[in-house]
């Protein structure tokens, strides 16, 4: 017989993938205004913040999926399934079509989508080298260019702030008994 999860529920997962968008947030604006001694050159640092912001916009999609349509799935069933989005920001957009406010995603969605067109692996300096010297256009109008890059900030900035206001009237204080009675369900527990 397989194990019945209940846990995690998906307003757990989606605070969580919540609170990954705010610290990608916070490191970027830290790392992207920042003169050094962090970073050696700025192209590393353009590079290693735009990886940030990827998984700032990532997370905070995945919270709104989670939250939005996570079809009373629970335990290890949300988990491999929000999991199989992996990095395709695509299919998260996709998903969440018809969920958010168009005035909230439209005007970021393109930009959005370009992060679909440079690796996820652009966080080691050899890579960003080999990018900009090969991908010259594609480095000008994504990385290296600040309004793209402070769109997404902007986008990443409204979209954590719409999925807080919808996790926001599920925050309260639990009972002693609700605490017991939680503590008794079974949790999935992805490292066990």
């Amino acid at each position: 017989m397989t194990q019945q999860y209940t846990k995690p529920t998906y307003l757990e997962v989606s605070s969580h993938f919540l609170h990954d968008a705010i610290d990608f947030k916070i490191r970027y604006r830290y790392c992207i205004d920042s003169d050094g001694p962090l970073f050696f050159e700025p192209k590393s640092r353009r590079t290693k913040c735009f990886v940030d912001l990827r998984m700032g916009v990532e997370s905070v999609l995945k919270s709104l999926i989670c939250y939005y349509t996570y079809n009373d799935r629970k335990g290890k069933t949300l988990v491999n399934w929000i999991e199989k989005f992996g990095h395709n920001l695509a299919k998260m957009v996709r998903k969440l079509e018809g969920e958010l406010p168009e005035e909230l995603f439209d005007k970021f969605k393109e930009d959005i989508l370009k992060m679909d067109e440079l690796p996820v692996g652009l966080r080691y300096r050899f890579d960003t080298w080999n990018f900009e010297d090969n991908k010259e256009a594609l480095y000008l109008d994504t990385i290296g260019c600040d309004r793209w890059l402070e769109s997404l900030y902007s986008a990443l900035e409204q979209l954590i702030e719409h999925s807080n206001e919808q996790l926001k009237p599920h925050s309260r204080i639990v009972s002693a008994a609700e605490v017991i009675e939680e503590m008794g369900e079974a949790r999935f527990e992805k490292y066990t």
